[in-house]
């Protein structure tokens, strides 16, 4: 009997974790369509607890844009729908909440980033660090089992993933000798030579 070669598992999947397809993302989405993804999203958004924090977030500075990335990239995770229907999504997502910041008299911005200056991933640190901040915010006011508060949690845990995997991307980007350094600054340069091993002149 033949086996299909589309049903083989994916080379180093063995090394991983978690086995092919137990993580939401690896499974088919729930949500097809742009259609579909948009009734979802504004479902959550007549949440008042849900709109409530999101424009919190957004009185705090944190541009419309970036807000609107986590939460479509949140939905990828957790296996509600693709990327691609995440990106097409997003415009609508940001002019929606860009009229409801309006109403609330908020003044938000869509993106302060120049890439030429500024890279994402600082902008994502400083984003995680805000979402920390209303989620605390957040549960001080109202609780841990607020759904406004539990959806800032599930973008802020994207957010850390998302750092993660970029840090090492970088690693793996640098020259091997570069990498070997990690670690290393403030070391003499005889005793980086010598190294710190029990059989080199440096570790007894």
């Amino acid at each position: 009997m033949q086996v299909s070669q589309f049903n083989a598992p994916l080379p180093g999947s063995s090394l991983t974790l978690n086995k092919l397809g137990e993580r939401p993302f690896e499974r088919p989405p729930e949500l097809n369509t742009v259609e579909e993804a948009l009734e979802y999203y504004f479902k959550s958004f007549s949440n008042d607890e849900v709109i409530d924090d999101i424009m919190t977030v957004l009185d705090m500075g944190v541009p419309i844009n970036p807000v609107v990335k986590t939460m479509y990239m949140t939905s990828v995770m957790n296996g509600k729908h693709n990327l691609d229907v995440g990106i097409l999504v997003a415009p609508v997502l940001s002019e929606f909440l860009a009229s409801v910041a309006k109403s609330y008299g908020i003044d938000y911005k869509f993106s302060d980033v120049n890439p030429k200056v500024q890279k994402e991933e600082k902008e994502q640190k400083k984003l995680h660090m805000m979402f920390q901040a209303a989620i605390a915010k957040g549960v001080e006011a109202e609780s841990a089992d607020d759904r406004g508060v539990q959806l800032l949690q599930e973008m802020s845990d994207t957010l850390e993933q998302q750092e993660q995997a970029e840090d090492v991307e970088d690693v793996e980007e640098m020259p091997p000798e570069a990498a070997d350094l990690q670690g290393t600054e403030g070391i003499p340069p005889e005793e980086k030579e010598q190294g710190a091993g029990l059989m080199s002149r440096g570790g007894m």
